[in-house]
Parts: structure tokens; C-alpha cells; sequence
């Protein structure tokens, strides 16, 4: 097992630009208090554990993966504050406070990007470089009081019931859908009066299953994720799936898996378009858990679905079902995996969190490799899974630290070989 590896030169001082940035913009009403030195740069993990040395923990608000960078857990606070993290040690390096509650936050092409409650819903947005700890770019435009991030390494994918906008690295728009406050001209979006329940991205398109007046069912659209003009979308598929409802768990170019209620039969199915679609997994019924950013996690070739009870995997690639791992209590992490293109590693195995420790899987099989001991819920802990995403335990890494969330606690651990 690689152990962390630093790189990176001492900076003290910002740049000119981002002075400029800091006078005005929602940098103006933040607060950015950085460490004396850059942040440290960590490779994934190379090798699967063979145990894990419990490290220290901290609160944070959120839930799901915890939230990481190359080189720091970064922790949310009560007030919204953002704490970057020695990966190692967990003592605070820098924070981040903006006026406005903390909307979400994601971090994409070495920079994290956080929206907070503005003059018009979460409009305040700002990217931070956190290794070298600077102000990146910031963003402000009106959008509802409610935003999920997620992200590629290029394309950060803003969601609400109402809208939803693609933004590039550098937070410019590539994209608005839905409903625009005030359209320059009329006729640009296909449609009016929806509602976005579920989308998902590649850099080269986008998929969202909508609810929209007059249409009889579920309406999954496939759209450019940079069409020509960011004012109109360049829909290349959008129909009526015959769904009565879906939630879209992620997508390549070729394809899209989504778990679908039609009557009283649940599935999750694989579409190559809108009309094309076959069962991959049929459920006996209504699954305890539905999707949501905390109950799915995966890498670029396979999606892992908990449904409260059991993980589900996928092979993103063909669109098939791999493996179920019952008894689990998230989606699971990818070990030694990074979005980063410029990272590689083996990607064969899982850890998926499990009562009393974390089950080291095959990553194509789901066959169980190993039993690591580490518990991470307290001493009769009730875990029901009803629709309460902070019952989920979600996994990050950053090197050879793990890092799991658990009812707003976030659990550090060293992963040894």
C-alpha cells in the first residue's frame, strides 16, 4: 500500500486576480483563511487493505461520501463554514465561510466548488483552488432554494426540481434547462411547467427523467452537455418512457440506468433511448431506499445502487447487473480509484461498509476477498433505512486514509496492507 506522498511548493500570498476576485462577487462576503503553506497532493491507493487502524473522527453536516479533495477531507460546519483537513492527522489546515446558509459542494478538476443561499436562492457559487488555496472563479445567478452537485472531472452538474445548469471548471454556464426567470427570448427551452426529479452527466451529454403537463408518463430527455448557445438546449432524444416514476442512477454516452416504477413493478433498466429500454435487475417491490447522491457511488465503468438492504453493481460499460452485496449499509468506494484521467490504478476492488467493519470485494465478481474489523456506528445504533440519507454510510479516500461518514460523524482510518 502506497503511503501519502506530498508535492507541492509553499505559497503565502494570493495572485492579482485573485485580489480582483476578492473586491467583488460573492468572494466579497466570504472569508477564506488559508494554512502557511500549500496543501499536500496524494495518489489513490494502489492495494486493497488487509486492516484499517481507527485514526481520529470529526462532525459534519451532509451526507453521503465524505467531501475530499487531492489533498483534504474538507468537514462542513453547523454554520456552513468549510474546514480543509490534514488527510492524515484531521487537524485544520484552512476554512471557508460565505454569508448565506451552505447549499452543496463538489470538487472537480482540482478545484472545489461550493454554492451558497444568495439575494436569489443558492446563487452564490465559488470555485477554490485548495492546494494552493486561492480564489478560482465565482458565479452569480438566480436559481432555487434547493441544489444537488455532482460531477464529472470537467462539468459540474447543478440540480433542482425547477432547473438545472452545467458549468465548466472555470463555473461558466455550458448549459440552463428548465425553468429560466427571465429567458432573453422566448422559445429557447423545449418545453414549460416540468419537473426534474433525477439527472445525471457525461462531458459530451446529460440525462434528466422529467414530469412534464400533458405528457402520460415519465419523459427522459438526453441532451448536449455544451451545445452552441448555453441559453438553448440541443436535445438528442426526449420521450415518454412509460414510467410511472424514475430516478436516474447514472449514464455513459451509450446508454442510461435508471430504477423504474411501472404499476407495481420495480427495475432497474438500461436505456439507449428514451423508447429503447430492457430490465437489468427486476425488484421484488418497492425497495427500502430510493436513489439519491448518498445511496449511489461508483467509477467510470460500474454503479452501485443501495437500496437500503443490499448493494446493488452495475456494468456502466455493457448496461448489465454484476452483483449484489446483501446486508450492506452503503454504496460502497471504489478503492484506489480517482475521477482524475490522469490517475490509474488496478480498480479491482470494493470496500463496502457492513455492521462492525467493511467487506473487501471482488470489483467484478462481488466475490467477498476479505473482513476488515473497524466499526464506525455507535453501540445500538438504530439503522433503519427509510428515506433518511444520514442512515447511510458513505465512503471516501484520499491516498491510504479512509474516511466514512456515519450520523454526522466522519471516521478516519489507515488503510494497511
Amino acid at each position: 500500500m502506497r503511503d501519502l506522498i506530498t508535492t507541492g511548493v509553499i505559497t503565502l500570498v494570493m495572485t492579482v486576480t485573485a485580489a480582483g476576485i476578492l473586491a467583488t462577487g460573492s468572494a466579497a462576503q466570504s472569508e477564506f483563511s488559508r494554512a502557511d503553506a500549500d496543501q499536500p497532493v496524494y495518489g489513490p491507493a494502489t492495494g486493497a487493505p488487509g486492516s484499517l487502524e481507527p485514526l481520529w473522527q470529526h462532525a459534519s453536516v451532509g451526507t453521503g461520501a465524505p467531501l475530499t479533495t487531492k489533498g483534504n477531507l474538507v468537514t462542513v460546519s453547523n454554520d456552513g463554514t468549510l474546514v480543509g483537513r490534514d488527510a492524515g492527522s484531521g487537524e485544520q489546515r484552512w476554512s471557508y465561510e460565505h454569508v448565506g446558509e451552505f447549499c452543496a459542494a463538489t470538487f472537480y478538476a482540482d478545484v472545489l466548488v461550493a454554492a451558497f443561499d444568495g439575494a436569489a436562492g443558492c446563487s452564490d457559487v465559488t470555485s477554490l483552488d485548495p492546494t494552493a488555496q486561492l480564489y478560482s472563479s465565482t458565479r452569480q445567478s438566480a436559481f432555487p432554494n434547493l441544489m444537488e452537485l455532482s460531477s464529472t472531472w470537467r462539468h459540474a452538474l447543478a440540480l433542482s426540481p425547477e432547473r438545472l445548469e452545467i458549468w465548466r471548471d472555470d463555473l461558466v454556464r455550458t448549459i440552463e434547462y428548465g425553468a429560466v426567470d427571465t429567458p432573453q427570448e422566448a422559445g429557447m427551452q423545449p418545453r414549460s411547467g416540468c419537473t426534474l426529479d433525477s439527472a445525471a452527466l457525461t462531458d459530451e451529454r446529460f440525462a434528466v427523467s422529467e414530469r412534464c403537463p400533458g405528457d402520460d408518463s415519465v419523459r427522459l430527455t438526453l441532451s448536449a452537455t455544451v451545445p452552441e448557445d448555453n441559453r438553448k438546449p440541443e436535445e438528442i432524444a426526449s420521450d415518454v418512457t412509460g414510467a410511472d416514476e424514475m430516478w436516474v442512477l447514472g449514464m455513459t454516452d451509450e446508454g442510461t440506468l435508471a430504477l423504474t416504477r411501472r404499476g407495481t413493478a420495480w427495475a432497474v433498466e438500461w436505456f439507449t433511448s428514451p423508447v429503447e429500454f430492457a430490465p437489468v435487475l427486476p425488484l421484488p417491490a418497492q425497495p427500502q431506499h430510493l436513489p439519491s447522491q448518498a445511496a449511489v457511488s461508483g467509477d467510470n465503468t460500474q454503479l452501485r445502487w443501495f437500496d437500503g438492504a443490499a448493494t446493488h453493481a452495475f456494468d456502466l460499460e455493457a448496461g448489465i447487473y454484476q452483483w449484489t452485496a446483501a446486508g450492506a449499509w452503503g454504496p460502497g468506494l471504489t478503492g484506489g480509484w480517482s475521477p482524475d484521467p490522469e490517475d490509474h490504478t488496478a480498480r479491482d476492488w470494493v470496500l463496502v461498509p457492513r455492521a462492525g467493519g467493511f467487506a473487501v470485494l471482488d470489483h467484478d465478481t462481488g466475490a467477498e476477498l476479505r473482513w476488515l474489523d473497524a466499526a464506525v456506528g455507535a453501540p445500538g445504533e438504530n439503522r433503519e433505512f427509510d428515506d433518511d440519507d444520514a442512515a447511510i454510510t458513505g465512503l471516501s479516500q484520499i491516498g491510504d486514509i479512509l474516511y466514512a461518514r456515519s450520523q454526522g460523524e466522519i471516521h478516519a482510518f489507515k488503510m494497511r496492507a
